[in-house]
């Protein structure tokens, strides 16, 4: 009898053995954990609970905290776990790099708002949904998830003469760009502020002049009396031809902020 029950048990870890082999081994997705463990699952889901906060399920309804896991793998991609601003959070993988990989976040805001085609119809509710997509970046396989700014590159390239040196032309070219944009918005606007005021003064001085030409018409019926000739409003302002001028030509350094963003990234992840 007991033999017997030591061969069920035997049989029993070995088909459960045989089981997590073959799991680990059809599996497409996993959980790699804080602890150094990996689990294996059909599915891996991200989750979110009013009072647990965000957490894993794989199969068999079984619950991992996000705060648990390192990074994971879902049918939805491959996603790093980091806790920014206190909080775990789950990022997707962008781009895998050698020494720097690039990670993403989607923000959904909805608001509804509530009109109506007539003034005395009733209100029907219209609900929209705006996205913001935020980019983050981990250094190496153990580095912490940090949001994508210049200072934070920076930092994490420190080491790299060459990557430092395309980000400096990156902060450079940006710095150039909203110069220009400023600086063409606000020549467009003097512009038209100029224009405005020219027109203004001689729409006024065209209005005095007539009102005095009626006056004088009627005190003098029969007099020689001409109307006083119509303004010549001046056009936009050559100034705010020029500062749309400044303002397209800003796109040129912005763009080229990117170009050396990329640039720093592939010398530091070894990619000439």
């Amino acid at each position: 009898m007991k033999h017997f029950l030591f061969l069920l048990i035997a049989l029993s870890c070995g088909h459960c053995m045989l089981q997590a082999q073959s799991l680990s081994k059809d599996s497409l997705y996993y959980v790699h954990l804080r602890d150094g463990n990996t689990l294996y699952s059909k599915t891996v889901r991200l989750k979110s609970s009013l009072y647990a906060g965000k957490y894993l399920l794989l199969d068999n309804n079984r619950q991992v905290a996000l705060s648990q896991a390192k990074d994971f793998k879902g049918r939805d991609g491959v996603f790093a776990v980091g806790r920014i601003g206190g909080v775990f959070d789950a990022f997707r993988l962008e781009h895998e790099g050698r020494r720097i990989s690039l990670y993403s976040q989607c923000y959904f805001e909805t608001e509804t708002l509530y009109g109506s085609p007539t003034p005395d119809g009733i209100p029907t509710p219209t609900i929209i949904t705006t996205h913001e997509k935020a980019l983050f970046f981990r250094k190496g396989t153990d580095g912490e998830i940090e949001r994508l700014t210049f200072h934070n590159l920076k930092g994490a390239m420190a080491d790299d003469s060459g990557s430092l040196q395309e980000l400096r032309l990156a902060h450079s070219h940006l710095i150039l760009g909203i110069g220009l944009a400023v600086g063409g918005a606000a020549l467009i606007a003097t512009g038209i502020a100029a224009t405005a005021h020219h027109n203004h003064v001689l729409s006024t001085s065209y209005d005095r002049a007539t009102a005095k030409w009626y006056a004088d018409a009627q005190a003098h019926p029969f007099g020689n009396n001409p109307p006083p000739a119509l303004p010549h409003y001046m056009g936009l302002s050559p100034v705010a031809f020029i500062g749309i001028g400044v303002t397209v030509s800003a796109a040129i350094p912005l763009f080229n902020v990117g170009r050396h963003a990329r640039r720093a990234l592939e010398i530091y992840n070894g990619i000439e």
